[in-house]
């Protein structure tokens, strides 16, 4: 099935029926029994003298073509299993590269040399002797019928040194980059309303796009020759995309896998930067009936008194990203990481379940200051800013939930140190400090209003939560978090969890206790827009159903 598109304007196909008139201007392109609109950008090729890209294209059906791409030369190898280790030739993969390759059958060993530099390779074991210096490898380098063979994860570890020159393997994208290799970057974003969906893939360069729809799924094909993709796999919420994944291949392909409330999507090609755009429309939710001016006796019974929907807007913020990773789990997990994945999926939850917009103040691995945060949920003039984080302790017992509201003074010690991990103030000074910064704006701002519903709403978050992290004696605390400070409206941070500890770090990386904590957070939210909307206006409480 096709999706029509056409750079810089909008082809829609929508449910699967295309309209009339909807291919007018379009070149298609015959091709294994379906069309599909290309791009007509060439090609991109990796210009640096001297720098390599070794590329596996294809999935697991195609799991042994390589391709290797060295400036403009292009040669083609084919990797081997061994056992259930995918292994490469190590003659095939140096050629061209000035390394030397001398074997020693009866010894089981073979010297790797360039330029004065060597690695000792050993018949069977898992180790690399560079320079003398023993490292371990992720499996055994292999001797078989006079050929060496390398576990191509592993490939990194043997080149980088041999050849002095930064060596990278992905295996996301089954991606090996040798040197500082200039490729396409591509980022991929997501933002879910209530009844409308936007996948952008932005990119670096120029580079082609082509986009098919089939059954249950969108795809986006960007065939050039070498594209790094920074992106990890995402599931949503909200029932109009289920997931977003990249499957690489040789046409690097990005799918989008729809929901049962997909009804249509439009795909539009950008410039300055390049990008492509696709609009995914959905099923509007279903509104309950407007109320009767008098409610009947079987309205009484049946229905409870609630107040009006009074949120409209709320800013979700995932702590840190970018070189700022934040806190370290025993594993090695990432706080930026964690934060996240949370906070894509439960802006899918608010939007879907609340029918509120949410904006995420980053959508990738990028770095933002605090002040800039607070900043954005100005702009987008929400009524609820959201900062998750995953806290750490020194100490082994500590697990749990916390969640934190602004406040001049901290409620304990420990509230003192999680703001100034957190970054309560961008210079790192002391935030109770006669004259600092923190002191100034927050006599400068009249946040009393702020603050009361600040404290009213991690109230709701802290109970929704203890249920589910077991941290009904941590309380909601107040300290100073610089990332609430210029936060106009109701503002929290909410510490998940403990990455610290080894069980919770299990825990936030799992998909199900992802969703747990989304599904206690947008309880509580509902709960406190219900109060605030009889605080602000007691008359707004009407017959309706509970959202």
């Amino acid at each position: 099935m096709l999706l029509p598109r056409r750079r810089g304007r909008e082809y829609t196909r929508p449910g699967g029926i295309a309209r009339p008139g909807s291919l007018n201007g379009a070149k298609m392109v015959e091709g294994n029994g379906s069309d599909t609109i290309r791009s007509s950008t060439k090609l991109l090729h990796a210009s640096a003298w001297g720098l390599l890209a070794v590329m596996v294209v294809g999935g697991e059906a195609d799991a042994k073509s390589l391709s290797v791409l060295d400036g403009s030369h292009r040669r083609e190898l084919v990797s081997e299993l061994h056992g259930d280790i995918e292994t490469v030739d190590i003659a095939a993969l140096v050629q061209g590269l000035g390394v030397t390759v001398t074997t020693d059958p009866v010894a089981g060993r073979a010297t790797l040399a360039c330029q004065g530099r060597e690695v000792v390779l050993f018949h069977k074991k898992n180790l690399i002797s560079v320079s003398g210096d023993l490292r371990l490898l992720s499996g055994p380098l292999l001797l078989d019928a006079g050929r060496w063979y390398v576990p191509l994860d592993s490939v990194a570890k043997l080149l980088s040194p041999l050849l002095n020159q930064p060596v990278s393997w992905r295996p996301a994208q089954r991606v090996l980059l040798i040197g500082n290799v200039r490729l396409p970057r591509v980022t991929v974003a997501s933002e879910i309303g209530a009844d409308r969906a936007r996948i952008t893939l932005l990119s670096t360069e120029k580079i082609p796009f082509q986009v098919q729809q089939g059954e249950g799924l969108v795809v986006v094909d960007m065939p050039a020759e070498a594209i790094d993709v920074a992106f990890q796999n995402e599931r949503l919420t909200g029932g109009i995309v289920e997931a977003i994944e990249f499957r690489g291949g040789p046409a690097n392909t990005v799918a989008i896998l729809l929901g049962p409330r997909f009804r249509g999507v439009h795909a539009q090609e950008l410039d300055g930067p390049p990008r492509m755009v696709l609009d995914i429309e959905a099923t509007p939710l279903a509104v309950a009936a407007a109320p009767s001016a008098t409610p009947t006796p079987a309205d009484k019974a049946g229905t409870e008194i609630r107040p009006r929907w009074s949120l409209r807007t709320i800013v979700i913020d995932p702590g840190h990203g970018g070189d700022e990773v934040g806190a370290l789990g025993p594993t090695g997990t990432l706080e930026k990481d964690v934060t996240l994945a949370i906070s894509r999926k439960l802006r899918g939850a608010l939007a879907s379940r609340l029918g509120v917009q949410v904006f995420l103040t980053r959508e990738g691995d990028q770095a933002l200051s605090l002040d800039e945060r607070a900043a954005i949920a100005n702009n987008y003039k929400a009524d609820v800013f959201l900062s998750i984080h995953a806290n750490a302790s020194r100490s082994q017992g500590a697990r749990g939930s916390e969640v934190y509201f602004l406040s001049y003074h901290p409620t304990d010690e420990e509230s003192r140190r999680v703001a100034l991990v957190e970054g309560s103030l961008a210079t790192g000074s002391d935030p109770s400090a006669p004259g600092s910064d923190l002191t100034l704006v927050l006599w400068d701002m009249a946040q009393a209003d702020h603050l009361e519903e600040s404290s009213a709403l991690a109230s709701r978050l802290q109970e929704g939560l203890a249920g589910v992290t077991g941290s009904e004696g941590r309380g909601v605390k107040q300290a100073p978090f610089r990332v609430l400070v210029g936060a106009t409206m109701a503002a929290v941070l909410v510490e998940v969890a403990f990455i610290s500890h080894p069980e919770e770090e299990k825990l936030l990386v799992s998909d199900l206790y992802q969703s747990k904590v989304v599904a206690a957070i947008v309880d509580g939210v509902a709960r406190y827009g219900r109060e605030r909307a009889q605080r602000l206006d007691p008359r707004s409480a009407i017959w309706t159903s509970h959202r």
